[in-house]
């Protein structure tokens, strides 16, 4: 035996754990080889442990949890309403210049609602209506981009700009101007809540 193996041994004892454990007696070794060569019975498998029963069904539990998220509103709710509205021609001025806002104006509307642009795309924008106020609201009010030098010749009215919230007044299918619609300010809001109440 070459110097290399008899380290390489020296090194395989030092790492064994059961180095200091007696050797097992050669009579109780043959009696344990010749049981494992005539014994035929097939080992049982051990039952699978409940962790890796749960694991599985856990799994699909959740998966069908997700989809049950996402398909029962849908089910439910269904597409959402849309309703297009026009905007004010010539700024919706009947007698030349707006009158003061207050909540008897804002009560003389058909339709009150807060919503929040969803999109701008090209010249149409998509809000969602947060919150109704008065008469029939869709859930989702499509209408023309404001065109500053088109649209408003009272100016009250400004392009609107995706995620902003605004509070929107409309008559006959076409949105109020002169102070009646705009950005969701707390001025405003007042006004509404006074009007249509909280």
């Amino acid at each position: 035996m070459h110097d290399d193996d008899r380290s390489l041994r020296d090194q395989l004892r030092g790492a064994d754990p059961a180095r200091d454990l007696a050797p097992l007696p050669p009579t109780w070794l043959d009696h344990r080889m010749e049981q494992i060569m005539t014994d035929t019975t097939t080992p049982s498998v051990p039952a699978r442990s409940a962790r890796r029963t749960w694991i599985p069904i856990a799994g699909v539990a959740a998966a069908l949890a997700i989809g049950a998220a996402i398909a029962v509103p849908l089910a439910i709710g269904g597409t959402p309403t849309v309703e297009p509205l026009a905007l004010p021609e010539g700024g919706g001025l009947a007698s030349g210049s707006c009158l003061t806002v207050d909540a008897a104006g804002l009560l003389a509307q058909e339709q009150a609602f807060a919503a929040r642009v969803l999109t701008v795309e090209g010249d149409i924008v998509t809000f969602e209506v947060t919150e109704r106020f008065a008469g029939d609201v869709a859930d989702r009010i499509t209408v023309p981009q404001v065109d500053e030098l088109t649209t408003s010749t009272d100016f009250s009215l400004e392009p609107f700009a995706a995620g902003d919230s605004y509070l929107v007044t409309a008559t006959d299918g076409t949105i109020s101007a002169c102070g009646l619609s705009g950005p969701d300010t707390p001025e405003l809001r007042a006004l509404f809540v006074e009007a249509f109440g909280g």
